[in-house]
């Protein structure tokens, strides 16, 4: 692992800059063009202001916006990574190549780019700066996907095949020894999915047993904490930016809801939202959550309140799907 490229992530991203507030843009995929492709889009928090920022002879999904909101990053489904400047502006850029992958976005610094990719015969994580044409390797475990970097660009956590299992691990970019790679997970399943809190104190993520039921767990002050037992199938838990919340979903009922609870698994909560069964999701403040759902004919994008229970939908024509808003 190149000590002095994970280095420069670290400084770059822990500058984690402060951006003028106003509205959230949310980026998302739809194939509501003449094309009938799925193309990258940006829209209001509300709904308005639909624009159509990609054109290209290939479906293109995952969006990431930066923290300035000036570049998305998307892959097609070709396996090819791009990125695209000044969507904020009337006229903004063509796709710029990036690298063969997927499941990409930006450091907080907006000039590094993490993603998945197997160029190299296994899938794991890479990083590479904006005009450079080769990237590094952050992770050389094997088959490492699902990361998340932290809010201040210090560390990273993802789901690895580590001593034998599937496990969630930890690299510290602050650490500069050898040995700043840190197994999470203690149990015995597929460990997938992880979360670290915005204070990068606490780290979540589902645990698959061999019936492929899913339970949430958190590790908190070393202790690695169940905490949704008797939900079956519990998946993807994301920190609420307070740290008051986890989410996650789950299939009850043939139906795949959005549920909450405190982080200490107490006060568990489910919802039942406008659009279908819940795909993907992520928190747009710590009061809401934007989300995609199909009805088994098309996707269509939601926000959720979880303090009322209230969703609305804001997509409601063809397919839309993979929302994504940055969160400061």
């Amino acid at each position: 692992m190149n000590k002095l490229i994970l280095s420069i992530i670290f400084v770059l991203s822990a500058f984690n800059l402060a951006y003028p507030q106003s509205e959230k843009k949310i980026t998302y995929v739809s194939d509501d063009n003449p094309s009938g492709y799925f193309q990258v889009f940006v829209m209001n928090e509300d709904g308005s202001g639909k624009k159509q920022i990609s054109d290209m002879y290939d479906h293109c999904y995952f969006p990431s916006l930066s923290s300035d909101g000036k570049k998305v990053v998307f892959n097609t489904e070709n396996g090819i990574i791009y990125y695209i400047e000044n969507i904020d502006q009337e006229t903004h850029s063509e796709p710029y190549y990036v690298f063969s992958g997927e499941h990409a976005s930006f450091t907080n610094d907006d000039q590094i780019i993490v993603f998945n990719s197997d160029f190299e015969g296994v899938l794991t994580i890479y990083a590479i700066e904006l005009g450079l044409s080769e990237p590094f390797i952050i992770s050389d475990l094997g088959y490492s996907n699902q990361q998340l970097l932290s809010k201040d660009g210090t560390k990273i956590v993802f789901s690895s095949f580590y001593q034998g299992g599937k496990d969630v691990i930890l690299i510290d970019f602050t650490d500069e020894s050898e040995s700043n790679v840190y197994k999470i997970s203690n149990n015995n399943h597929a460990n997938l999915f992880p979360d670290i809190s915005s204070d990068n104190m606490l780290i979540t993520w589902a645990a698959f047993d061999n019936n492929l039921q899913g339970t949430i767990y958190i590790l908190n002050d070393g202790n690695e904490i169940a905490l949704s037992k008797g939900i079956e199938s519990a998946n993807r838990p994301k920190f609420s930016p307070d740290i008051k919340k986890i989410s996650f979903v789950a299939i009850t009922d043939t139906k795949t809801k959005i549920y909450t609870m405190d982080i200490d698994g107490s006060n568990k909560q489910s919802f039942d939202i406008k659009g279908g069964n819940v795909a993907n999701y992520q928190w747009l403040d710590s009061d809401r959550i934007v989300y995609d759902a199909e009805n088994g004919v098309e996707y269509n994008i939601g926000i959720l309140d979880v303090t009322s229970g209230n969703s609305k939908i804001l997509t409601s024509t063809s397919s839309s799907m993979h929302p994504h808003s940055y969160i400061k």
